[in-house]
């Protein structure tokens, strides 16, 4: 069963799951991931990602919206910004709260920059850039997707987005999902990874004039401590939150800290 008043849909060819029925909007982006399996691509997943709306539901109307299948090659981060547009003026919403979730934040960067209908901006995860180490991880899963090799991005992005026996659960629960899942446009994921890659967000904050937050971790494999803080000073209306002891996978394991930090950044 979904939660209460999850549905799913296409809005503006681009795949979505919504929970809740707040008077106001949250439009969540996803991450780099979200070509190997987005929120239209099975029964079962977008059940998942309901759940995690769940956290945002008594106060939004939450969608998380993936990407559309198909990615043009040498499609940027610009790009992906115009078509979250497209999807805003099918909410038809006057104003809207975005959340993007790593690589999601490159993407709302160029949203909240363009667009007057964002009330506030939260890059959860996310910096202005890579780090060198955050480069790293991605070409080495750009490396494993050529190969056709799914099955160690989803094992090693397990030890990223979750920590302990967790993280040993989903790798083990991997080898089972690699046999029975590929993604439906395997090329989507390269385009995401080459945008990824490409990106240099600094341009894009000085122009975003909505409040945003940015979230990061000290512990976080893709962004240094230096690219939240170097984020947060470039934009306008910027602020920082640091969450200390944990890193990307903060998301899963603490939300407490992670999604707590945020409600608290969008009813104030």
């Amino acid at each position: 069963m979904f939660p209460a008043l999850a549905s799913t849909g296409t809005v503006a060819t681009h795949p979505f799951v919504r929970v809740g029925n707040g008077s106001r909007t949250l439009v969540v982006v996803p991450g780099l991931n979200d070509p190997l399996h987005r929120v239209g691509d099975s029964w079962w997943y977008p059940r998942l990602m309901a759940l995690y709306l769940r956290r945002y539901a008594d106060t939004h109307t939450a969608y998380m919206v993936s990407r559309p299948p198909g990615l043009a090659p040498d499609t940027t981060m610009a790009d992906l910004a115009r078509g979250y547009e497209r999807v805003l003026d099918a909410l038809d919403a006057d104003s809207v709260d975005v959340l993007g979730l790593s690589m999601g934040g490159f993407v709302v960067q160029h949203l909240a920059a363009a667009d007057d209908r964002v009330d506030r901006a939260v890059l959860g995860l996310s910096g202005a850039g890579l780090s060198d180490g955050g480069t790293s991880v991605v070409r080495r899963w750009r490396d494993w997707a050529v190969a056709g090799d799914w099955g160690s991005i989803y094992r090693n992005a397990a030890g990223i987005l979750a920590a302990g026996a967790r993280a040993r659960l989903l790798q083990v629960g991997s080898l089972v999902y690699e046999r029975a899942f590929e993604p439906v446009d395997p090329t989507d994921f390269l385009v995401s990874a080459d945008a990824c890659l490409a990106f240099d967000g600094t341009d894009a904050c000085e122009r975003v004039d909505p409040l945003t937050l940015v979230v990061g971790a000290d512990r976080d494999p893709f962004f240094d401590e230096a690219d939240y803080r170097a984020a947060a000073a470039a934009l306008p209306n910027g602020r920082l939150a640091m969450l200390r002891g944990t890193g990307h996978e903060a998301v899963v394991e603490h939300p407490a800290a992670f999604d707590g930090t945020i409600r608290r950044f969008l009813d104030r």
